[in-house]
């Protein structure tokens, strides 16, 4: 197996050609997103809630003006009879393909992946960066300086 990428090349590929192919591995496990009060209001309207009541449903609160969004747990046939933990929001499509509820709305934290962070296992778990890391891997080398 080629090596990886020089990390510079890897995450300028990641900001610049990333696609996410809706796998949902991003939004299993433990997630702790977290999120403020602009976050907060931006997804309670669009879920028609206010604030309050949004927090009460979703959040969990870990300091004054911040929360971090409630998991849930899942053990289904998507899941080959596996207990999983995904983020609250994270659904199934009927194709068999992920979203996210508050997708129009959605944390900053959920927004910033894969650029400005990922998990350690992202490179091999999120489908978007395997074919990625697949696509650079396959690319010529760039010429050397003399």
């Amino acid at each position: 197996m080629p090596p990886l990428p020089p990390p510079h090349v890897l995450q300028h590929a990641i900001e610049t050609r990333f696609v996410c192919h809706r796998c949902g591995h991003c939004c299993k496990g433990d997630g702790l997103v977290q999120f403020g009060p602009l976050e907060a209001d931006r997804m309670a309207d669009h879920l028609g809630l206010s604030r309050r009541q949004f927090l009460k449903q979703f959040a969990l609160r870990v300091e004054d003006d911040q929360w971090i969004l409630r998991d849930r747990f899942v053990q289904d046939a998507s899941t080959a009879g596996r207990r999983e933990q995904w983020c609250i929001f994270l659904e199934r499509d009927a194709d068999g393909r992920y979203g996210c509820r508050v997708n129009p709305a959605k944390p900053d934290q959920c927004g910033s992946f894969p650029a400005q962070w990922r998990n350690p296992d992202s490179l091999q778990t999120c489908v978007g960066l395997r074919r990625l890391l697949a696509d650079l891997k396959a690319e010529p080398a760039a010429p050397k300086a003399p």
